[in-house]
């Protein structure tokens, strides 16, 4: 009927937000080795092609619309310069708010693959990852989590807990602080740079608000009304995915944000299960904000899971 979701975070909210949709995909190019120096001209450089298509990416960059983005990371470009590389591959993101705008964007990209072959002489095929819808917020479900919040009431630090945050405070400059807090756009952060922990509990502020990133909750969300929230994790201003949001999800403070988590989401599921107008409403949003739109899964019938990434991601790669 629904789903109730958490995501560690700096702040206490139940935020009606959306996220960027996004195409996971690797490009692998293949030329003809030959000798760098004594026959250069009987090669067709892998290397080359790859960064012909880069380089198309970027002159790219100035006529997609704002809020889409495009990464990519070299994971193969050749095993020494003295040789012509006869393989390389790419790897890239590409971000934008909806769905059919990532569709239109890999598009495009791959077009700009098959001119970078002709430029170079070389091959290549597309090998599709993995691929996410946008978020649908639902307002319903915020308002249930966020009453539950308050029910639930904001973890009390320890002496040693708060010392422990000012340590990790003192790890990120005043400057960078200022800017994770400007980027979040809560309500007088300004009132936040001397502080270590959100205590507060907020009502959601980013109604139309895109955040830059990506999550599979929300493929979750297109299926059935969705809320993923956030409670104060790791201290104020540090960077998403960095050693200090570990170092606080490990330790006490995150520990504490968790069965805050817990006990918030358990609230939540019960007055959904107790209270069906609530449900309902929840469920009246979800048609609306769909508006006829179907969900059809990114992921194609014949791509596999990606378990050789797996495997390096968690060291197993021997």
């Amino acid at each position: 009927d629904a789903v109730l979701s958490h995501h560690p975070g700096s702040h206490n909210v139940a935020g009606i937000g959306s996220s960027l949709a996004v195409n996971s995909v690797k490009f692998h190019f293949h030329g003809v080795s030959s000798h760098a120096a004594y026959t250069p001209f009987l090669g067709k450089s892998a290397l080359d092609a790859l960064e012909l298509m880069n380089t198309g990416v970027n002159f790219m960059r100035e006529h997609i619309i704002q809020e889409a983005r495009i990464h990519y990371v070299i994971e193969d470009g050749g095993m020494q310069p003295n040789v012509v590389p006869p393989y390389a591959r790419s790897w890239y993101y590409i971000r934008a708010p909806e769905r059919e705008q990532v569709m239109q964007l890999s598009e495009w990209i791959g077009k700009i693959a098959d001119g970078a072959d002709l430029m170079a002489r070389t091959t290549h095929e597309m090998e599709f990852i993995e691929g996410c819808y946008n978020v649908l917020p639902n307002k319903a479900l915020s308002d249930i989590v966020t009453a539950n919040m308050r029910e639930v009431g904001v973890p009390e630090y320890s002496s040693d807990e708060l010392k422990f945050a000012e340590e990790m405070t003192e790890t990120v400059s005043k400057d960078d602080k200022i800017e994770e807090l400007r980027l979040a756009k809560r309500p007088g952060w300004q009132d936040l740079v001397d502080k270590t922990i959100d205590t507060d509990i907020m009502y959601p502020w980013d109604e139309d608000f895109v955040w830059p990133g990506s999550t599979d909750v929300g493929d979750v969300s297109w299926v059935t009304p969705t809320m993923e929230f956030t409670t104060s994790t790791y201290v104020l201003g540090t960077g998403a995915h960095s050693w200090q949001v570990v170092a606080c999800s490990g330790a006490s403070i995150g520990h504490k944000s968790l069965l805050f988590a817990a006990r918030t989401m358990a609230g939540s599921a019960i007055d959904l299960l107790t209270k069906p107008d609530l449900l309902k409403r929840a469920k009246d949003e979800f048609v609306i904000r769909k508006a006829g739109r179907k969900y059809v899964s990114p992921v194609g019938k014949d791509v596999k899971p990606p378990l050789e990434l797996a495997r390096k991601t968690a060291g197993l790669e021997d």
